[in-house]
């Protein structure tokens, strides 16, 4: 027989002792088929899209990597042919504005709204000298134009950075290294190298332009193989030397403002 103590006074059991006995006592949650709960269904499918990359981790990001890597790519081959490119100095020609190893940034803008301008320093294509069986294989024409896209070496051979000293309609002498457009004297602080021979008188045609290297004594300039440059090969204008760092700094260019023509004799006294 029941004890009585165990039994409220109407002699209906207490929900603890339904409870323990399988009996009906309050609401609770009842497990899913399985054994599985509605939390630990949940918790499980976050886990499957984290594991497959759909809740933004680790994997999507590297799906996706290809896709910047190429538009990186484009948006820096597009800056490079329109606005701007690396150029490596791989020769002494204009020393000791540019020095052998120099990285230097060339803009391609100026020029679509003017002209080149005396003094300035320009880069050009000129006549390829350049060996084409060093091109011969696509696997070296490749390495060629990742490293003339960097920077890290050297341009084609038919780039050359010099300086501009005429300009369509100009008339050039050069006597014992001084050099004279339209028949004044330039001050050209930039030659420490000055080369005493002489030179011209010739005068620049329409549409070209006439170089020279600040290393007179060596440089292939328009005075010896490269002649007068037609104006559509200029490729841009250089402005700062970004490497090495002890030598970075603006190419700012001297601008020699001379007369249009050369002056007209003086008449003799009448």
């Amino acid at each position: 027989m029941a004890d009585r103590d165990s039994f409220p006074a109407d002699g209906a059991p207490d929900d603890t002792s339904e409870n323990l006995f399988g009996g009906r006592g309050p609401d609770v949650p009842v497990p899913a088929p399985g054994g599985s709960s509605d939390a630990a269904h949940t918790s499980a499918a976050a886990s499957d899209d984290t594991r497959h990359g759909t809740g933004g981790g680790s994997g999507s990001f590297f799906r996706e990597l290809p896709v910047l890597l190429l538009i990186a790519f484009v948006l820096a081959f597009l800056l490079r042919t329109f606005v701007l490119q690396v150029f490596y100095i791989p020769s002494t020609s204009m020393a000791p504005t540019l020095q052998i190893d120099d990285r230097m940034v060339v803009e391609k803008l100026t020029y679509l709204a003017r002209e080149p301008r005396r003094g300035e320093i320009v880069v050009f294509e000129g006549v390829n000298f350049e060996d084409p069986a060093l091109d011969r294989s696509t696997g070296a024409r490749v390495v060629r134009g990742v490293g003339q896209f960097l920077g890290v070496v050297p341009a084609n051979a038919r780039d050359f950075v010099k300086r501009v000293i005429g300009v369509p309609g100009d008339e050039i002498v050069i006597e014992e290294g001084q050099v004279y457009v339209n028949g004044q004297a330039l001050d050209e602080p930039y030659v420490v190298y000055p080369d005493l021979s002489d030179y011209g008188p010739v005068s620049v045609p329409e549409d070209h332009l006439f170089f020279l290297g600040d290393n007179r004594p060596n440089s292939s300039d328009s005075r010896r193989s490269l002649g007068m440059v037609p104006a559509d090969h200029v490729v841009g204008r250089a402005v700062v030397i970004i490497w090495p760092a002890d030598h970075a700094g603006r190419l700012t260019g001297v601008h020699h403002d001379v007369a249009a023509t050369a002056p007209e004799a003086a008449e003799p006294a009448g």
